[in-house]
């Protein structure tokens, strides 16, 4: 995918569209804020949500041509902006962390397979799109995905998106009460899934392997329920969102270094993807 692409776009809408139609005001910062992503990182680091931002604006560029003024070109304009900002938050995360890792081979095929699941994904989603109006359940979470993309690690998984926080800074070792600094990163990551609140979570907690099988079990499920009980009280609906403690059994790194154990200590929010009913 290539901005020149974006490019002959505009320029056909122009020539189109005539010389005194001018474009409105969101369809304008769509398009700046898909030419900023698209010359960022997120063109080779995140892809997949580029195209994604890409297909919006194509969208909401031939709504332009067909109804320039219209309320629904405006709505498109809005949803490819926030589209956009989202690539490029994303991008953004993924270059630190390829800066940090030296972008193994392991993120390269991560890539790949969220550029095949983001294509289905995004023809399911535009051909709801073309069967009713745009909603403001949508313009809320591609909001609240950019707020917590900026804040903490993000990634897309089968289960839906996963947001992970680590545990160092939730907690003290071996315990379960949050500490008093990890109540600000709460409080960030509260207020944007808050924009979010229709959707099932899953508080996950994980442990090293240090210790017995059953007291990480224990220690991890009474860490997510601290996590879970913070969020309620920030007021997430209490009826969705659960708390699963998982112990040492699910490891992203090698537990025979202090660094490894330090990733592995970690809680982890399962934000489900959302549930669609056939017309």
């Amino acid at each position: 995918m290539k901005t020149t692409q974006l490019l002959i776009l505009v320029t056909f809408v122009a020539l189109f569209a005539g010389c005194a139609t001018v474009a409105p005001n969101e369809l304008i910062n769509a398009r700046l804020a898909y030419l900023h992503a698209s010359e960022g990182p997120a063109e080779q680091l995140a892809p997949a949500e580029l195209h994604k931002a890409h297909e919006a604006l194509v969208l909401a560029e031939q709504s332009f041509l067909k109804e320039p003024d219209s309320y629904k070109t405006k709505d498109l304009a809005y949803v490819a902006q926030r589209k956009s900002e989202l690539a490029g938050a994303l991008g953004a995360m993924a270059a630190d962390k390829a800066r940090k890792d030296k972008a193994d081979a392991d993120f390269q095929k991560q890539q790949a397979e969220l550029v095949k699941r983001g294509k289905q994904d995004l023809s399911d989603a535009e051909k709801q799109a073309a069967r009713q109006a745009l909603s403001d359940s949508e313009k809320r979470t591609a909001a609240a995905l950019a707020a917590l993309a900026a804040i903490t690690a993000v990634k897309e998984e089968e289960r839906g998106l996963v947001v992970t926080l680590s545990g160092s800074i939730l907690f003290r070792s071996g315990e379960s009460t949050l500490l008093s600094s990890a109540q600000v990163k709460l409080d960030q990551v509260a207020k944007a899934l808050l924009a979010v609140r229709e959707r099932n979570l899953i508080v996950e907690g994980h442990t090293d392997s240090q210790g017995s099988e059953s007291y990480n079990q224990g220690l991890s499920q009474r860490r997510a329920d601290a996590v879970r009980d913070y969020l309620v009280q920030r007021g997430y609906p209490a009826d969705r969102i659960q708390a699963r403690g998982k112990g040492k059994g699910r490891p992203i790194a090698d537990n025979a270094s202090p660094e490894g154990r330090a990733n592995n200590r970690r809680v982890e929010i399962v934000i489900e993807r959302a549930q669609t009913s056939n017309p």
